[in-house]
């Protein structure tokens, strides 16, 4: 197994984080055994998602391995308090969110299933008398084949067609049987591919954290690398500064958010990682050149005829 540790800490929505050698037994297979997930809760997408909740544009799966893990998700049109135990998970499509309270003593397992790399982090909370949170963060491959895309591609079209909760404890089964083994089984890169695994490791920690303040020293001090290093990565492998590319992630998520929410420009800015609306509309119009406004009443004018449906569903532009 390869990948990296991420030791990660949490204060408020603002981050700092040190690296470490991954170690080989870091899977937490005792207690996944002792509590396989029977229940699985779904968050949709439909209200507004509130100020710092999590919100990334691929499928995650969350498990407490122990404690009690609480959160704020979307449901059947309300937005509910839901609290989950070992041999439960959370389901969160593309696009939709969760805002976990902290509030309890709890370790959590989180899968992120990106384009290109499996996320894996455990997070450990100690509750509000501590209220940091330590992360340990790794990725792996994903695999272009195999039963993981196909288990996640069922996942999703459940929650498309609106299947009940219930429909997804087997899936969520199978699915955590296979990481299980595609992590035990997963080669250390090769030298040639390794540049761009980093690249992808990155690209895929900014589309999950583009709404926080995060630069370039900041990410390469998080991946134990030079600036000027993480600047020849991006170069390099994705012809682009790193500046150009988190900066892409930030407008092609106001994209969407102009496009399904009525948010004000002013709540659009600061759920993308700006740091006003005014800088946030410059941006906007030289990359696009158009105004946010005017950007969100054409695809709402074309919405109708379905012309700007890819883009409300998924977001347009995402990278990586």
């Amino acid at each position: 197994m390869f990948g990296a540790r991420t030791h990660e800490v949490i204060d408020g929505s603002k981050k700092a984080m040190m690296q470490a050698p991954v170690p080989l037994d870091w899977w937490p297979e005792k207690l996944l055994a002792r509590h396989p997930v029977r229940e699985v809760f779904v968050s949709g997408r439909q209200l507004h998602p509130p100020l710092f909740s999590h919100i990334v544009t691929f499928p995650r799966l969350e498990i407490p391995l122990q404690g009690r893990y609480e959160n704020q998700i979307e449901q059947e049109g309300k937005i509910e308090t839901v609290s989950l135990r070992p041999g439960s998970a959370l389901f969160v499509p593309p696009n939709c969110w969760n805002y976990p309270t902290w509030e309890r003593k709890v370790e959590v397992m989180s899968l992120l299933f990106g384009k290109k790399q499996l996320g894996i982090s455990i997070v450990h909370a100690k509750g509000p008398a501590m209220p940091q949170l330590v992360a340990n963060k790794f990725a792996v491959p994903a695999p272009m084949s195999g039963p993981i895309p196909h288990i996640v591609e069922a996942m999703l079209e459940l929650h498309s067609v609106k299947e009940p909760a219930a429909a997804f404890s087997e899936l969520a089964r199978a699915l955590m049987q296979c990481v299980e083994r595609l992590v035990h089984e997963s080669p250390a890169p090769e030298a040639e591919n390794r540049g761009q695994s980093f690249f992808e490791r990155v690209c895929v920690y900014l589309q999950g954290n583009y709404q926080n303040d995060i630069t370039r020293d900041s990410v390469a001090h998080l991946f134990a690398v030079s600036p000027n290093h993480l600047s020849r990565v991006f170069h390099r492998h994705g012809h682009m500064t790193f500046i150009d590319y988190l900066t892409h992630v930030r407008i092609a998520r106001s994209k969407f958010l102009l496009c399904n929410y009525n948010f004000k420009l002013e709540d659009v800015a600061v759920r993308c990682g700006f740091r006003d609306a005014p800088y946030f509309c410059r941006v906007f119009k030289r990359l696009t050149r158009t105004t946010p406004v005017e950007y969100r009443a054409k695809m709402l004018q074309h919405s109708a005829t379905g012309e700007a449906g890819n883009i409300r569903a998924n977001g347009e532009g995402q990278p990586v």
